[in-house]
């Protein structure tokens, strides 16, 4: 078998401590894998997501459909006091993962691979 020196170009993995599948899908075949980063993520709005977290007679659950959501509420302060008595769906099992690890909770509808099965 022929190995490569590849370059792969995508975003990093969402946890820092998660290696990317693609680039140990690559390696377990043998080849040099040289992961580069092409996009930055940065969260914004951040004041209005607190703001609506906080209104939380408003609404009784919430539907997380991707990691990067979860992610955003888990940078608001005191998200559990907003966050523990609500339903929480997701959309996805790397989503649900996400809920548990980072919110420390419970969450619905994994098994869902999009918004529209989740409905």
């Amino acid at each position: 078998m022929t190995i490569y020196d590849i370059a792969l170009f995508k975003a990093p993995p969402d946890d820092s401590n998660e290696n990317d599948k693609y680039a140990t899908f690559l390696r377990d075949k043998g080849h040099n894998v040289e992961l580069i980063p092409v996009i930055q993520f940065n969260f914004i709005n951040q004041q209005e997501l607190h703001s609506g977290l906080s209104k939380d007679d408003e609404y009784d659950g919430i539907v997380f459909t991707s990691v990067r959501s979860v992610q955003a509420v888990h940078g608001i302060q005191n998200n559990q006091q907003y966050l523990a008595k609500k339903k929480i769906y997701v959309v996805g099992e790397t989503t649900e993962a996400a809920v548990r690890n980072k919110l420390n909770l419970e969450s619905e509808g994994s098994h869902c691979g999009s918004a529209e099965s989740l409905a």
